[in-house]
């Protein structure tokens, strides 16, 4: 009996979010997920260029980095406020009207998940953040949680010492819900993407590589969760981004969406109001080769499929600058020093040279 009521019960989970799936096949104009691109693009290189983005392109919005960091005072944070108003105010008439700031968790090394101190100014900042988000008109943040300095979620990483392990995931989850707090107080409706899908790598170990830096990523994800915030969370998926066929792009999706519904800790809340974005790589073998990685018909058939399976957002990773071109006359107004990704001999390299026929899958789509 108890068996059949748990059968029954995710039954009744599982089937509103098959039924949503298999609407997005006949989904409406009003209905198809957004375009994201996620891009080194200069805050005010997009500001002078939105009718191209918007036009000539085709995207809905932008992953922007390097406006603010969780490390960032709170006058460097405000001092893009500006240009992201024009930016949200001026992109609305060209569909350019869902734009996020991206904060990486491990660009710097954050501090000890169990330093009160040093997270409670973490989360001052996080709500600086919020409040430039709202203040902007900008859609929400896109929380980066890869672990690229230092080890965010794994246990057994050197700098945890021999902290208890229960310990650690009671001070990761409460951190994760914290983060969503800080975030909601100061703006209620804000959007949350959380990439890369932690959970995916850790519960699928053959899936991706070190596995085990993964480990703690569901319980910040589930402290988040637990706030139970009004607009949901979307997972951004990287493990699409080089898959063509249509069958295959479907079963890592349902995968990635099978971890997150067996490992949140409240699956109707998952089920309800969040949901899994798929990312795309179709240009940028290199920051300096923007070379195509795969043809303009192999792209537009994974772009069809990636928008049927994903409900709210689709993106595509832009690899530094393949998606644009800078001319040479315009690289000291539109570039930051000290990122590598902003080097100036990238950004005036040539773009693939079939650019508009991937500019075109993004175009079509969009009318």
């Amino acid at each position: 009996m108890n068996i059949r009521i748990h059968v029954i019960t995710w039954l009744l989970i599982l089937f509103p979010l098959l039924a949503v799936s298999g609407n997005l096949e006949n989904a409406t104009p009003a209905s198809k997920p957004k375009v994201l691109l996620f891009s080194a693009v200069d805050s005010r290189y997009l500001a002078d260029s939105l009718p191209f983005w918007g036009n000539d392109v085709g995207v809905n919005g932008f992953i922007l980095s390097y406006i603010a960091d969780w490390w960032s005072p709170k006058s460097e944070i405000f001092k893009n406020a500006d240009v992201l108003k024009t930016i949200n105010t001026q992109g609305r008439q060209y569909d350019i009207d869902s734009n996020f700031i991206k904060v990486a968790l491990g660009y710097k090394e954050l501090p000890l998940w169990t330093d009160d101190q040093a997270w409670a100014e973490v989360i001052d900042n996080v709500k600086n953040i919020a409040e430039l988000i709202k203040k902007t008109g900008t859609k929400g943040i896109a929380l980066d949680t890869e672990p690229y300095k230092v080890s965010l979620f794994d246990t057994k990483a050197l700098r945890f010492g021999s902290a208890n392990r229960d310990v650690l995931k009671a001070k990761v989850y409460e951190r994760g819900r914290e983060t969503m707090q800080a975030l909601t107080e100061v703006f209620p409706d804000i959007e949350v993407i959380v990439l890369p899908e932690g959970a995916f790598y850790w519960f699928n170990p053959d899936a991706g590589p070190k596995p085990g830096a993964y480990e703690l990523w569901i319980d910040y994800f589930n402290g988040m969760l637990s706030v139970k915030n009004n607009k949901g969370i979307v997972v951004a998926g990287e493990r699409t981004y080089n898959i063509r066929d249509g069958n295959s792009l479907k079963r890592v999706s349902d995968l990635i969406n099978a971890s997150m519904m067996q490992h949140v800790e409240n699956p109707v809340f998952w089920n309800e109001h969040c949901s899994v974005a798929l990312g795309m790589w179709p240009l940028g073998k290199e920051y300096d080769n923007k070379a195509a990685k795969m043809s303009p018909l192999e792209f537009r058939r994974q772009f069809s499929q990636a928008a049927k399976l994903s409900p709210k957002y689709i993106w595509i990773y832009g690899h530094g600058s393949s998606w644009f071109q800078l001319k040479p006359s315009d690289v000291d107004k539109y570039t930051r020093g000290g990122r590598g990704i902003w080097g100036k001999d990238y950004q005036i390299l040539p773009t693939d040279p079939d650019i508009d026929e991937y500019y075109s899958v993004l175009r079509d789509y969009k009318r």
